[in-house]
């Protein structure tokens, strides 16, 4: 049995085979016999008996006997005698010299040596004469190659390549190489590596990637390297093609609208057609990828393992509206995912937003009616996702309860129209007449296709109804440049009773004779801390006169009683009543003061 042995590089083995080229060459007898001395042209073996060790000679006279040296330094290690020699082709002053008996593994160990001669012709000795290159005493083997299958699929992706590597021995017997490596290598670029075993066999398995031309196919062929003592060889080429199976998945939500947060599964079943035959992705890995709705970005995706019958099933992040796939993960061996048997392998989940009223602020206007303000957003739950919209204010509503807990009942319908400002989201405004002058107030939003119903945290109101007493004007009637005396009390409705209302300011409403505008005058008129006020006004006007107070959040519009005062002054310093008031009973229209 042959094992290799290295001894030397690469370069050497290539140099034996130069070497033997050299074997067929016939150097002129006129070259030797000009020189006048033997020449050694060439030491060579056969590729199918290396151990056939062949000696190339020229003479000026016929060569009388042969003497070979081979050396694989300084000192000889195998000599050959002449009597072991005989001339195998030319003539005896120039011709080839051929071992009797091969060299064996077991007188010389493979690899490359350097040769010299000790040679007689008629004219003499010549001793230690140079092959021009070395010998190669090696191997020149032969590689085979085959597969477990030559087609390739989805169900047998793998593939087992099985080969030998032979060799001749030195004595002409092929016998297998043994701890060779050998490279398996693809038209792609592909490469993989064995080792033969004591019989110069070798086995690997391999998961190649085809070419898709058109259609999957690519080349293999084994191979081994050129050593110290051994020469390189290649298989002939093995080529394996594949086949492309057409896929099938199918998908189905366990809602197909769900609010956001809510658990929903996504499940489905893949499995591919070999054969003419449909079978599962059995215990294997489907990809599935979601589309958001409102960004089109993609969604992380989740990695879902089949049983053995190819089903699958996930639980589907929180997320808004998205698109979900299924696919199985990709493959040379596979079509894309499709549904030409209606079986769709993607399905959307529509999500329900969550929303929330934030700067919700409710209060009493003067003419006793409650107003509320605020904004209408998405919940906290998403505000992280991008490119939502909040819902606009359709179906918001008012709703009053005595209590915080309720019941609760429903004033109004809020709107936009003069809305505050609200970065991110929907504001809203809307005045209604409540049922008491005090109470629990929140805004509900009753939803919309892709919005939760809501409601806000509860707000709290009071007001206090307002009076004017004593009011009274001295005199009531006046001549030429007189005055007149202006004085009442303002007070507002406690719990026990009637309390001062002071700090305030009040308005002096005049609707003079023969005139339809009520008026008041540009001064206003304080209040005391102990609810009191007083004034006086030189040259007054014939008119109706009355006193007011504006009123606030917390507090109710009031109207004095109307007293009238004869007087011969004009209607200077009066402006024109603005808005709805008591006192006409409808919106009036400014006027420029008189005079």
């Amino acid at each position: 049995m042959i094992r290799r042995r290295s001894r030397r590089a690469a370069t050497v083995a290539l140099l034996a085979v130069a070497a033997a080229a050299v074997t067929a060459t016939v150097v002129p007898v006129a070259a030797a016999a000009s020189s006048g001395s033997i020449v050694i042209d060439s030491v060579s073996s056969p590729q199918g008996e290396p151990g056939l060790l062949s000696v190339q000679a020229e003479a000026p006279s016929p060569i009388t006997s042969l003497t070979v040296h081979i050396d694989p330094g300084s000192t000889s290690e195998l000599t050959i005698q002449s009597s072991e020699l005989s001339l195998t082709s030319g003539s005896a002053q120039d011709g080839t010299w051929t071992v009797h008996t091969p060299i064996t593994q077991s007188q010389l160990s493979l690899g490359s040596y350097q040769v010299t001669v000790d040679a007689t012709d008629s004219d003499g000795s010549t001793t230690g004469l140079s092959a021009p290159d070395q010998w190669f005493f090696g191997l020149y083997p032969a590689v085979t190659i085959d597969a477990s299958q030559t087609t390739l699929g989805y169900s047998h992706q793998s593939v087992s390549f099985t080969g030998q590597v032979t060799a001749d021995s030195p004595t002409g017997s092929p016998e297998g190489v043994a701890n060779e490596s050998v490279t398996i290598t693809d038209s792609d670029g592909g490469s993989w590596s064995a080792t033969t075993d004591q019989d110069g066999n070798y086995s690997v398995s391999v998961t190649p990637s085809l070419v898709n031309g058109t259609g999957l196919a690519a080349s293999f062929s084994a191979s081994v390297g050129a050593g110290p003592t051994i020469e390189h060889a290649s298989s002939p080429d093995l080529e394996l093609t594949g086949d492309v199976d057409p896929v099938q998945v199918s998908v189905a939500l366990s809602k197909s609208v769900a609010n956001f947060g809510a658990k929903v599964t996504f499940s489905g079943t893949a499995r591919y057609q070999s054969d003419g035959i449909w079978l599962p992705f059995a215990n294997s890995t489907v990809d599935i990828s979601g589309k958001d709705y409102y960004s089109g970005t993609s969604v992380r995706t989740i990695a879902a393992a089949t049983d053995d019958t190819g089903h699958f099933k996930v639980t589907l992040p929180a997320q808004p509206t998205t698109t979900w796939t299924a696919n199985p993960a990709p493959s040379q061996y596979l079509t894309p995912s499709e549904s030409g048997l209606g079986m769709p392998n993607s399905a959307t989940l529509s999500i329900v937003l969550p929303t929330r009223t934030t700067r919700l602020h409710v209060a009493y206007n003067p003419a006793g009616r409650i107003t509320a303000a605020g904004c209408l957003r998405l919940g906290a739950a998403v505000s992280s996702f991008p490119d939502l919209s909040p819902p606009a204010d359709a179906g918001l509503y008012l709703q009053y309860s005595r209590t915080s807990r309720g019941p609760w009942r429903t004033l109004g319908r809020l709107s936009g129209s003069g809305a505050p400002k609200c970065s991110g989201g929907t504001g809203f405004r809307g005045t209604a007449g409540p049922p008491a002058l005090s109470g629990h107030y929140r805004v509900r939003f009753t939803g919309q296709l892709l919005y939760q119903r809501s409601v806000s945290a509860a707000g709290y109101a009071v007001t206090a109804r307002t009076r004017i007493t004593n009011f009274s004007i001295k005199p009531r009637a006046v001549t030429g440049h007189g005055r007149v005396h202006l004085s009442g009390r303002l007070q507002q409705k406690k719990a026990r009773g009637w309390k001062a209302l002071g700090g305030v300011h009040l308005t002096i409403y005049v609707k003079p004779v023969g005139s339809a505008t009520w008026y008041y005058t540009t001064k206003k008129l304080p209040v005391s801390t102990s609810g009191r006020f007083h004034t006086s006004f030189r040259d007054p006007v014939s008119a109706h006169w009355a006193v007011g107070y504006p009123g606030n959040a917390s507090h109710l519009e009031s109207l004095s009683r109307i007293l009238y005062v004869s007087a011969s002054g004009t209607a200077a310093n009066l402006r024109p009543a603005i808005g709805a008031h008591p006192l006409s009973g409808r919106a009036t229209r400014p006027l420029l003061a008189a005079g």
